[in-house]
């Protein structure tokens, strides 16, 4: 351990490492949060200059040396530089905290207000978390005993400060193929608009799938196949036009050397914001940085896989779910005055939710530097 955070709370480790002592791998720890990808990248590469007198302590110990997934690192990368646009912005995707939470609900997860208090998921866990807004507006829904969010991408490293260090919220660094928790640990596992943006989303979502506990509950929301078709706001062709800009520009963009990619989105920033300050619910606080994700988000990953009602369904019911609840499309207009787009959906694993002691998280089945 180089350094404690207390702030009169139990210490954590605000700067370290984990150890793996079977695979002789170091995992690092900084700003409170867990490194644990199983594979070694650019950070790596920092911590090691950063912290080598440290590191030095641990002869034997190398960084994971393990292959990411196809295109791993280009989502880390884009998603990276997108998030840390907006880690001290309370929008997010054009949603203030009050409107994250009448989001999630209403419109996603009205099933919660359904459960009695001894029903309600003690552990959740938020499979792309991105800079924790949605972690946050998760952890005031639910209120549940621990809350867990993840990220591929680095940003998750300096979200706001305020979500550091909140008694039952823990954030890591870590890829949703290969997750730090016991299968079967989480009441919850939660993931919107997330796991389209993988090589696989079919196999994202059986690999997320293994974490929920028996009697849990997985939601996720993806790209709807047909969304650009669909009635109510912009119109059919502006809609066909916007998913041929798409076709063009995502694979430039998204394989471009990071300052090739900075310019054109500095330059395409220029020209649409204007108009999305114009068109959006919260214009008079809209800024270029808002438009720069924005865009990012819709040009930059890799992959944006597109799926039917149909399909997802048939993914739950593939890995033994139970379809418990559905996205209220009439909620959804109702708050924000558009139609919804995507498909969202929650399913119920068979069985009984655990009684008392739940599965301890990675951070203990892993030994601290």
């Amino acid at each position: 351990m180089f350094e404690e955070a207390g702030g009169g709370r139990e210490p954590t480790v605000a700067t370290g490492v984990l150890l793996c002592e079977r695979c002789r791998a170091y995992y690092p720890i900084e700003h409170e949060t867990p490194v644990l990808l199983k594979f070694r990248t650019g950070y790596h590469d920092g911590f090691e200059d950063r912290y080598r007198s440290g590191l030095q302590e641990l002869p034997g110990y190398r960084p994971p040396a393990g292959d990411p997934r196809p295109g791993e690192m280009a989502v880390q990368e884009t998603f990276t530089d997108e998030w840390d646009l907006l880690r001290e912005d309370e929008l997010s995707f054009m949603y203030t905290h009050s409107e994250l939470i009448e989001l999630n609900s209403r419109v996603w997860l009205p099933w919660l207000a359904e459960l009695e208090p001894d029903e309600r998921p003690r552990r959740v866990l938020d499979v792309g978390c991105g800079a924790g807004n949605e972690t946050n507006a998760l952890n005031e829904i639910v209120g549940p005993d621990e809350i867990f969010g993840v990220d591929l991408n680095f940003s998750v490293m300096r979200r706001r400060a305020e979500y550091r260090g909140r008694p039952g919220m823990s954030f890591a660094v870590a890829s949703l193929f290969d997750l730090p928790f016991e299968p079967g640990s989480f009441d919850l596992v939660y993931s919107q608009g997330v796991i389209h943006h993988t090589y696989s989303t079919e196999h994202a979502f059986r690999s997320i799938a293994r974490f929920v506990a028996p009697g849990g509950s997985l939601f996720v929301w993806v790209y709807g196949l047909d969304d650009h078709l669909s009635p109510g706001g912009a119109s059919k062709l502006s809609k066909r036009a916007n998913r041929t800009a798409e076709g063009a520009l995502r694979p430039l963009l998204s394989r471009a050397p990071r300052p090739v990619r900075d310019r054109m989105f500095e330059l395409l920033t220029a020209a649409w914001h204007p108009r999305m300050r114009r068109n959006e619910r919260h214009g008079e606080r809209w800024t270029r940085a808002n438009t720069n994700h924005a865009l990012r988000d819709w040009l930059s990953p890799p992959y944006a896989h597109r799926h039917g009602f149909n399909e997802v369904a048939g993914w739950y019911e593939d890995e033994g779910f139970s379809i418990v609840g559905i996205q209220s499309a009439g909620a959804y207009e109702q708050l924000f005055g558009r139609p919804i787009w995507g498909v969202g959906m929650t399913g119920r694993k068979p069985g009984f939710a655990h009684e008392g002691e739940q599965t301890g998280s990675s951070e203990r089945a892993l030994r601290a530097g």
